[in-house]
């Protein structure tokens, strides 16, 4: 995908006579091209798709929905990673049920990705790489000593365990998302277009918008 097909001006993009994306009427270059945003997501902070909300289901049977920042993405493995803390809720929601589902959009670009997934936590050598790359701003994170969402009386009652030996490390965690199914949503002018990309049955059909 060229760069360029990211960088026209948003305000461009859905009018009539706006250039439409190569992969309009493509389902093979749909799905290329939302996998080529997830890789830009990990790379470009500033990309809409750097932060997408991910859903699980709570002890309760109810959903619950919150805002992770994406950290990795294998296009031929169909697999994303993100990172959190070993005691947050999302985490013993994964244990009890592994399946997910996320959501990226991009509003310049009027691209939706809604991703069904199943997470996994990462140990061993991909545990060891993930921890190695975080930068010592993001480990902080994981060096407070209260689980998060735990209630405090005072946001500045908050406690950090700088001295710990391990860093923060202790409580980290990667976790992968396998992607299941990818549905792509484009928004243009001229006809919408919208596709199903079933990679455990390796189907790809086009629904109505």
């Amino acid at each position: 995908m060229s760069d360029t097909q990211f960088d026209r001006k948003p305000s461009d993009k859905g009018k009539p006579g706006a250039p439409l994306l190569s992969c309009y009427d493509d389902l093979n270059a749909s799905s290329a091209y939302g996998w080529s945003m997830l890789e830009r997501g990990v790379k470009d902070r500033k990309c809409a798709f750097h932060t997408p909300s991910i859903a699980t289901i709570s002890a309760t049977g109810s959903p619950t929905i919150r805002t992770v920042v994406l950290r990795g993405c294998a296009t031929e493995d169909k697999t994303l990673r993100f990172h959190t803390d070993t005691r947050s809720g999302k985490i013993a929601e994964l244990k009890d049920n592994p399946f997910a589902a996320m959501h990226f959009y991009d509003a310049g670009a009027k691209i939706q990705l809604r991703l069904a997934v199943r997470l996994e936590m990462l140990s061993g050598g991909a545990f060891d790489a993930a921890w190695e790359a975080t930068r010592p701003m993001s480990r902080e994170c994981y060096q407070v000593m209260q689980s998060p969402g735990s209630i405090i009386e005072n946001p500045r009652h908050v406690r950090f365990d700088a001295s710990a030996s391990q860093d923060g490390e202790a409580h980290f965690v990667p976790v992968a998302a396998h992607v299941l199914r990818m549905e792509w949503l484009y928004l243009a002018a001229r006809g919408h277009r919208r596709a199903l990309f079933d990679f455990e049955n390796d189907t790809q059909n086009w629904l109505v918008p």
